[in-house]
């Protein structure tokens, strides 16, 4: 399996889009790895993670096809992780001519399914052949598309709705991808065990960075005791890769200076653009 972290930041980027704090100061001067787009992974070529707003410039900046691909998993609907407007533009006979796949498939909990149908009941003259297809996942069921199966487990983050966090397995490896969330529910800890998941890599919400991490996200110091709970559960093994994401500016330290950090705790640290073939 092939990860590629196309955005690696919370909601506001980093730079933050109207923020001059040193942090995001510091991460313009340094450039490189240091700036971050919004959250956004994609999974081999076919599989994508969550929509935000910087999904065209993820296509434009790592020549993405992204007409090829097949189905787009949707963790919850925060505009930082579903800004939808431009799955309009995927109309066959009007914006995108051809497409490698006909069909892609959305698959999400009912709070992203019910943004994206009133979007579409919204611009009644718009297209309507995006063959875009969109189903409830429902949590804890393994749902195979194509040559994956996917998991939805209840995410500790968004209590309007049931947020998802995904275990993703391809027959040969296993995923484990946590953003957004909190501290991993029992139930989470429970179905994991009871199915004898064996995750070969883990991609860890760390949203708080070096801050003491609360509600709804976690950072270095909550990811380490999950780490530490998934390693005594049996989840996951030394050879386990272990990756933080999701960075917000109010975290403190820039990728430079965050890098050193994580690897002492046995972390690497995600960036724009990373590749993790596992």
């Amino acid at each position: 399996m092939k990860l590629k972290y196309l955005g690696t930041a919370a909601a506001e980027g980093w730079p933050a889009v109207f923020c001059k704090c040193d942090h995001c100061e510091r991460a313009k001067q340094a450039g490189g790895r240091n700036i971050r787009t919004r959250s956004q992974t994609l999974i081999n070529n076919d599989l994508l993670i969550d929509f935000p707003s910087d999904t065209n410039y993820h296509m434009l900046k790592y020549g993405l096809d992204l007409s090829a691909i097949k189905y787009l998993l949707v963790t919850h609907s925060h505009l930082d992780h579903f800004a939808p407007i431009d799955l309009f533009f995927r109309s066959k006979s009007y914006y995108a001519h051809n497409l490698s796949e006909e069909k892609m498939y959305i698959y999400s909990n009912e709070a992203v399914l019910e943004q994206y149908n009133k979007l579409i009941s919204d611009y009644p003259v718009e297209p309507t052949d995006q063959n875009i297809i969109s189903a409830f996942l429902p949590l804890y069921t393994p749902t195979k598309l194509g040559d994956y199966t996917v998991t939805a487990l209840r995410a500790n983050h968004a209590p309007e709705q049931t947020a998802y966090i995904y275990l993703i397995d391809d027959g040969k490896r296993t995923l484990l991808y946590l953003h957004d969330t909190g501290r991993l529910y029992d139930e989470v800890y429970d179905y994991l065990i009871n199915n004898d998941i064996k995750a070969d890599l883990v991609s860890f919400d760390c949203t708080y960075v070096l801050n003491k991490s609360g509600g709804g996200h976690l950072g270095l110091d909550s990811c380490c005791v999950e780490r530490d709970k998934l390693l005594e559960k049996g989840i996951a093994g030394k050879n386990t890769r272990m990756i933080i994401n999701h960075f917000s500016h109010n975290g403190r330290a820039i990728h430079d200076e965050l890098v050193p950090i994580a690897k002492e705790l046995g972390f690497e640290t995600s960036y724009d653009g990373m590749e993790a073939e596992f």
